[in-house]
């Protein structure tokens, strides 16, 4: 076998020589032009970065009719304007004059810049894609101009418009990697073919070669005569083989060239040193192949004798478990200069993993058993995979390429997104991709009665989907409602089809769209007929009774002899019902025969009523609970009542015994009771054998003697304790970010597993694991198995004691492996600076990261660069400092250390700049959304926004990049809602290097606080009515109408009504109070003045009715006692129930009978002494008699773990108590509201507290703290930690061309106002308004999840309704979104129409229809307008009609003497009223009359239109002449911004007069 190096050298003289006998003048043709355009296919279209992170479209341009790839820096060719694209001048040719175009572009382009194997490579790629028929050749497309742009020298100068083409993405520019490999490796396949031929013919004694085809070939080449060295190109030249033979008919052949170059080219294994033995090169000399090799067990290719020229080696196959690398590696040899021995570096990395994730939308939480289709689009892998309990499938070692991700099917209740997503997988890296699907839509049918709204059961509705897909029916329960879970995505029609006797049917069906993973609910009102309902409810608990036995009759109201008539007996139903429908007019009586079983009596046993026509009543008895057994399931925390409870209740015969007699197994009814009468005197015991979902039993048994005689009923209370949960949280060690994708073994003490796969637990993209429905008690112990990538695995175990209605969490930590923390802080104020960007290269300039070698500081100022091989020395140069900042470019270096991470520091110096503060003149906390125009001395406007600026969530905006020595002018234009407008303006002139800071305070308005309170015991009375006018009788209608429209007010769980924005003199009156009380007359109706910033509280008293009351209270300071339980006797021993205080520590027996009465305690509240001791007091008749009884507090210690910043109360923190030796106590943990009670009955003395784990996003104190506890008191601490925080920014474009504003699609829009959240607690945190870049960034925010919704569109665009879902996961984070507006559309219609004739002095009604906002965005000062013709009518009456969307309007008019005037005010939408416009009845003055009727609704919505016609009645006036032409003129219009649009309509109606003959005059 002949050697590498013979092979290699004839080879290439074979090609010199074949070459040189081709001629170069065939087939050649040449043509110019000038002027280039832009594609329309959008195939070939894609989204590109500026230098400064603004998006913009990228759309190559056609020369000659040929796509053609950018050559150079771009240099603003996004912006395309009509002179740009004219400055070009462009030569086209074929065959030899296509070589002549290709000279030019390697003269005067990028291609000069390139080696000749690139340049090789760039041509062979552009033929290949010219003749691509491929679905994706717009991303090759765009693969092959990277390639273009990698391998050029100028990027662009950053923040101008030389962008280099742009910066593609992380994801994209990873995707054009990937297709540039699979295109270099099918060029590197074409050339081994090409090869093997040649050797096959060398094999036959013939001289092969690859040509290019002349007959084939053409090139195309555009130059700018404006812009420095921006040119376009595209090339086409078929490669093929000729032969011939060999010269001197065989033989020796000739001797190689002289030369000593020796070429070495080493593989290695990527991060390591170790040689790849099995990899395949092709090896080419001056861009021409000229053999093939395979690494030798030390991984290295030799080549002897190298000839002077470029030798280029390209990987074809790869050793097993390694990625081909077929990017050409390149080495020029000069053998000139002597013997030289020249070293080629290769490096193969691992097969890659892919990760493919799936979410549900709204939770997050994982999806198992979903299916996914992975299919390669750069070659023919193709399988499927499916989820598993994490949520997630990996694939392992799989080919590197791009890959189609499809869900082909997912578990109930989700829905199949229908969606693919397209990843590049690159070498040695694992690629994740997530896809996230929602659940079935939920409908709700709710069914209420339109006069009182009372829920209506036993209606039956039809549910079908419009396109006749689906279809079902369904029934409402007890509460008036049909829920149907899992229902498909889209329109439905919801038809009442059957009804109970006693209601009416609605006829008329509704439409409902059910939206993915959101519940949709339909309202139907039903009017009843006239029904006579009678009800029977246990008298203690409420609850309905069945079986009770009734005799009704009726007497007529038109009898005359008081005849009664008997309607028959009637028993009450399952629901403790009786319902007479269809009643007629008259009396009613009704007497109850006989209790429901296990029942008595309860007086009144006899009710009468008298019903109207068309009227309802219902009537309520009560029974007597007989020997009976009352069981009240409550949460021991919050005494709400539970649901579900399964009891079992046996009977132990005479006054003890084991075992038993079990009655029965009961459960908890809605409001958490169960009632058991009818029992036999003897012992019982009470036993929950079930907790409802969430809860444990916490309560023991209780055993209950009944004496046997009727009124002995006995109610015992049990509590129920939620379930613990568990925390797992996982942490860099380094920075505190969180950690996702590490695995965890989770078991019990006993090394049972825990959870439904076999212990295993995945951290989540919070790096959190939760497990929820742990017995209170259990020990957990959770251990880290397996770490995520670039982490060093922490396989410590740690547990935990899990406690009752408690998260218990344990943090591990992982170290990070070896890194550089780069960070960024104001030289000034040493504050973090986000969005500066840098270049990061090693120390021989190779780009480090996957974005060429671009890093952003986020929200903390930080950047991490991870995976890099420990001691490589980094370089890392600032290149784009933030607006506001000077840039710093010096660079610095840094070496890398294994498993550590080094940190590097860069300072900018901050330009000057003025800071404004909007503050509370009465409370100094900040005001958001405040206006302000700022300009300068000369009145020219400050900013981009036209001189506006709106104050933060912070209440502040700043105002940057200002010269220095410049006055600024800053005046406030509009105040929040609730605060007088101060609009003094203040001056400000900017320093240098200067923050200056102008404070603007603004004074609330007035408002006015009742509040409603027991007058003994001081609890605060819910429910309780207020009627609230102005001292001129009209009423007070709170924050525009939405609280109040007609003075009523309803006192909320504290007993307050709160009115805010008022001013003037109010008169507050007492309507109705609540059962159990009396008003006050002496209280009754009260005066009061509000002024501007004055908040007034008129505090009212009302009397209780009589009875019982007990107040459990604390001995030291009076605090009330909730929880308090206690056993209350009638002095002769019969238990009359046991009784619990309420939140406000008072027990309410309303209806006690008078007597005395034995109280004792039984429980006590946590962390206070059992007082047993026995109260005794009498009740007497119509009056409450108040016991008070103490409990001195046990020594105690609460702890407040607050923000330092905000105050709010923190969750999740975990403290260690000592004793005063600092022996360790007990770990306790903050609650919901930041709160630790310690009340472990601590004895008297000093004691030490340390915080041992701070909260998610909060930094821990480290520092001991001293308490000391004295007997009977609390000792109270607060302490503060500080917030970690990151950011939310947000992007807003066009989603398509504006033709008012000329802004096309993808433009960044300004002025857009978005409204951030918490997720959890629904608090509004701030508001942040888009840039002229389209970009709005928060503040800091705590860590955590938030809700991101557009509240203000900007100007000539549609509202979005979407609403982002986006979690800060770690410190510093930056959130980033996109989110697009459609364009505003404007339109209204209006239509009149009436008689097309009508005789003079006839009445006649004219209809409006069609009355509408067409518009895609709301409109304010919605109107729509009658002008009556008067010339020829009078107007008589109106009727509204109805409309679409819910809204109160009012109606005024216009008279020939008067200007407009209210006809009628808070008019309802959906109802249609009748308005008279008679002059009588509206008292016009003599001759006045109605000209305009104007409807004025305020802002509508799109969409907003009239349902039922209004009408309009007129009176033609009788002196009209025939033929007369009546026009009537209506117009309809709202307001957009500063734009007005309406529209008009007319109807012409003609008056016809008929004369009539006189009779003869006859003389009589």
């Amino acid at each position: 076998m002949k050697s590498i190096k013979t092979r290699l050298v004839s080879a290439f003289l074979l090609v010199m020589t074949i070459l040189s006998l081709f001629p170069t003048t065939a087939f050649a043709a040449s043509s110019t032009g000038k002027g280039i355009t832009i594609t329309k296919n959008q195939n070939y279209w894609s989204t590109r970065l500026l230098a400064n992170g603004t998006p913009y479209s990228y759309r190559p341009p056609l020369v000659d009719g040929k796509l053609v790839y950018c050559m150079d820096s771009g240099l603003g060719y996004h912006y395309a304007t009509a002179s740009y694209l004219n400055s070009f001048t462009w030569t086209s040719g074929t065959g030899a004059d296509a070589d002549t175009v290709l000279q030019s572009a390697l003269t005067n382009s990028g291609l000069s810049e390139m080696d000749a194997a690139t340049v090789e490579n760039v041509k062979w790629m552009m033929t290949y894609l010219n003749d691509c028929k491929a679905s994706n050749v717009g991303q090759l497309f765009m693969a092959v101009q990277t390639y273009v742009w990698d391998h050029q020298s100028y990027k662009g100068e950053p923040g101008g418009d030389g962008d280099a083409g742009g910066y593609a993405n992380a994801d994209t520019y990873d995707l054009y990697l990937s297709l540039i490999d699979w295109l270099l490796e099918q060029k590197a396949q074409e050339d081994a073919e090409f090869q093997r031929q040649i050797e096959e013919y060398t094999a036959q004694g013939k001289s092969a070669s690859i040509v290019e085809d002349q007959s084939a070939k053409w090139a195309v080449y555009a130059i700018s005569s404006n812009r420095k060295n921006q040119s376009f190109f595209n090339y086409y030249g078929p490669r093929k083989l000729v032969t011939q033979d060999k010269p001197g008919g065989g033989g020796e052949e000739p001797a190689p060239p002289a030369g000593v170059g020796k070429i070495v080219l080493k593989k290695t294994a990527g991060g390591t040193t170790t040689g790849l033995a099995g990899a395949r090169f092709s090896i080419y000399f001056n861009g021409q192949i000229v053999g093939s090799d395979i690494t030798n067990a030390q991984g290295e290719i030799y080549v002897e004798n190298a000839a002077t020229g470029l030798w280029s080696f390209v990987e074809t196959a790869a050793p097993d478990g390694f990625c081909v690398d077929p990017t050409p590696k390149s080495v020029y040899v000069d053998v000139s200069e002597g013997d030289r021995e020249y070293s080629i570096a290769a490096t193969n990395y691992e097969l890659p993993d892919m990760k493919i994730i799936k979410r549900d939308a709204m939770s997050g939480k994982p999806i198992a058993g979903t299916v996914f289709s992975i299919k390669s689009v750069t070659g023919s892998y193709s399988t499927s995979v499916t989820t598993g309990t994490d949520g997630s499938a990996t694939l392992s070692v799989i080919p590197a390429g791009v890959y189609v991700v499809r869900e082909e099917s997912v578990p109930e209740p989700y829905i199949v997104t229908n969606t693919e997503q397209t990843v590049a997988l690159r070498p040695g890296k694992t690629s994740e991709v997530t896809f996230v699907d929602y659940e079935k839509p939920g409908l709700e049918i709710v069914k209420k009665n339109i006069a009182n709204g009372e829920p209506i059961e036993g209606v039956t509705y039809r549910i079908e989907q419009i396109d006749g897909s689906f279809s079902t029916s369904a029934t409402t329960d007890n509460h008036g409602r049909v829920f149907l879970d899992s229902v498909p995505v889209g329109t439905f029609k919801v038809t009442e089809i059957n009804v109970p006797g006693h209601v009416i049917l609605c006829p008329i069906p509704q439409e409902v769209a059910l939206k993915p993973g959101e519940t949709s609910t339909v309202t139907f009102f039903n009017a009843l007929k006239p029904t006579l309902e009678i009800r029977k409810v246990d008298s203690v608990t409420g609850d309905p009774v069945k079986g009770a036995k009734f005799q009704i009759w009726y007497a007529s109201n038109h009898t005359d002899t008081g005849e009664l008539n008997d309607l028959g007996v009637h028993y009450t139903d399952e629901s403790g019902k009786i319902i007479l429908p269809e009643v007629q007019d008259g009396w009613y009586k009704v007497t109850e025969l006989e209790p429901a079983p296990g029942y008595s009596i309860k007086e009144p046993a006899t009710q009468e009523c008298f019903i109207s026509g068309g009227e309802s009543k219902v009537l309520t008895f009560e029974n007597t609970p007989l020997s009976a057994i009352i069981i009240r399931k409550v949460d021991s925390e919050t005494g709400q009542p539970l649901e579900g409870a399964w009891f079992r209740i046996r009977y132990l015969g005479g006054t003890s015994g084991t075992g038993g007699t079990v009655l029965g197994e009961y459960r908890t009814s809605s409001n958490g009771t169960i009632v058991v009468t009818g029992l036999k005197a003897g012992t019982y015991v009470c036993e929950e054998i079930s907790a409802p979902d969430g809860y444990v039993i916490t309560d023991a048994t209780e055993t209950i003697y009944l004496s046997g005689k009727d009124q002995d009923v006995i109610t015992v209370t049990f509590g129920n304790d939620k379930m613990g949960s568990l925390l797992i949280v996982k942490k860099d060690a380094v920075t505190g970010a969180p950690i996702s994708d590490v695995e965890f073994l989770v078991t019990d003490s006993d090394g049972s597993v825990i959870g439904t796969a076999n212990g295993k637990y995945v951290t989540d993209s919070a790096g959190t694991i939760r497990i929820d429905g742990l017995t209170p008690g259990m020990t957990v112990i959770a251990k880290e198995v397996r770490a995520k990538d670039g982490y060093i695995l922490d396989d410590t175990p740690q547990s935990i004691k899990i406690k009752r209605n408690s998260v218990m969490t344990l943090e591990f930590r992982n170290q990070p492996k070896g890194g550089v923390l780069v960070r960024k802080v104001d030289a000034a104020t040493n504050e973090p600076i986000s969005d500066v960007e840098f270049l990061v290269t090693d120390s021989d300039g190779n780009f480090i990261g996957n974005a060429n070698g671009k890093y952003v500081t986020d929200s903390a100022g930080t950047f991490t660069i991870t995976d890099v091989a420990p001691d490589t020395t980094l370089v890392i140069k600032e290149t784009h400092a933030k607006d506001g900042y000077i840039l710093d470019d010096t660079p610095q270096t840094v070496k890398v250390k294994s498993n550590e991470v080094v940190t590097v520091e860069f300072r900018n110096q901050p330009k000057g700049g003025v800071l404004v503060k909007k503050v509370d003149a009465a409370t100094n906390e900040p005001i958001s959304d405040v206006e302000f125009l700022v300009t300068d001395s000369d009145g020219n406007f400050i900013g981009n926004a036209n001189g506006k600026f709106i104050t933060d969530s912070a209440g502040t905006f700043t105002i940057t990049d200002i010269a220095p020595g410049t006055t600024l002018i800053i005046k406030e234009t509009r105040a929040k809602d609730g605060y007088l407008l101060d609009d003094t303006p203040q001056t400000v002139k900017v320093k240098s290097n200067e923050m200056i800071t102008l404070e603007f305070r603004n004074q609330p308005l007035g408002g006015l606080r009742i509040i409603k309170l027991d007058s003994v015991t001081k609890k605060p009375l819910e429910g309780v009515q207020f009627r609230v006018t102005y001292s001129d009788g009209s009423f007070v209608a709170d924050e525009g109408g939405k609280l109040s429209s007609n003075g009523l007010y309803m006192t909320d769980a504290n007993g307050e009504i709160l009115i805010r924005d008022i001013v003037g003199t109010l008169v507050v009156t007492e309507v109705k109070t609540i059962p159990g009380y009396t008003i006050d007359e002496a209280t009754r109706s009260q005066t009061i003045v509000v002024n501007p910033d004055d908040l007034q509280t008129l505090i009212v008293y009302n009397v209780p009715a009589g009875g019982l009351q007990i107040i459990k209270s604390d001995e030291d300071t009076g605090e009330r006692l909730g929880g308090v339980k206690f056993e209350i006797r009638k002095i002769n021993g019969e238990i009359l129930g046991t009784y619990t205080t309420d939140r406000d520590g008072v027990i309410s027996i309303p209806n006690a009978e008078s007597g005395w009465y034995t109280i004792v305690e039984r429980k006590a509240k946590d962390g206070y002494a059992l007082d047993t001791t026995p109260v005794n007091a009498c009740v007497k008749d119509s009056e409450t008699t108040t016991v008070e009884i103490t409990n001195q507090r046990m020594s105690s210690i609460m702890i407040h773990k607050i923000d330092a910043a905000t105050g709010a109360g923190i969750y999740g923190v975990k403290f260690v108590l000592y004793d005063s030796g600092k022996n360790p106590i007990g770990e306790y943990t903050t609650d919901q509201d930041g709160y630790i009670y310690i009340d472990d009955e601590l004895v008297p003395g000093k004691y030490y507290l340390r915080e041992l784990e701070a909260a998610d996003g909060y930094i821990r104190d480290e520092q001991y703290k001293t308490v000391y506890v004295e007997r009977g008191k609390c000792a109270q601490i607060e302490w503060e930690n500080s917030a970690v925080t990151g950011q939310i920014q947000i992007r807003k474009y066009s989603s398509e061309d504006n033709t008012v504003t000329g802004q096309l699609a993808g433009t960044p829009l300004e002025g857009a106002v978005f409204e951030i959240t918490q997720a959890r607690s629904g608090k509004v945190v701030g508001y942040i308004v888009t840039d002229a870049r389209g970009v709005a960034a928060s503040g800091p925010l705590p860590l955590g999840r938030y809700f991101v919704t557009e509240v203000s569109a900007p100007k000539y665009y549609q509202l979005s309704g979407e609403k982002i879902e986006a979690e800060i996961e770690y410190p510093s984070q930056i959130i980033k979104l996109s989110a697009y507006n459609k364009p505003a559309s404007l339109g209204v219609t209006i239509k009149k129409s009436g008689n097309y004739e009508v005789q003079s002095g006839q009445s006649m009604s004219y209809d409006f229809s069609g009355i509408a906002n067409t518009s895609n965005v709301a409109l304010n000062h919605f109107f729509w307008h009658d002008r009556i013709p008067t010339d020829a009518t009078r107007a008589l009456s109106i009727s509204t009609g109805t409309y679409n969307a819910r809204l109160y309007y009012k109606v005024t008019f216009k008279t020939n003497l008067n200007d407009y005037r209210t006809l009628a005010s808070n008019l309802l939408t959906s109802n249609n009223y009748s308005l008279s416009l008679n002059a009588a009845t509206l008292r016009l003055a003599q001759g006045e009359y109605v000209t305009d009727v104007r409807f004025e609704f305020g802002t509508v919505p799109s969409g907003f239109s009239s349902v039922v016609k209004p009408t309009m009645r007129v009176q033609v006036l009788g002196t009209v002449s025939n033929g007369y032409q009546i026009i009537n003129r209506a117009d309809v219009g709202g307001q957009y911004l500063n734009e007005w649009q309406t529209a008009k309509t007319t109807w012409v109606t003609t008056v016809r007069r008929f004369n009539t003959t006189p009779l003869p005059k006859t003389g009589y």
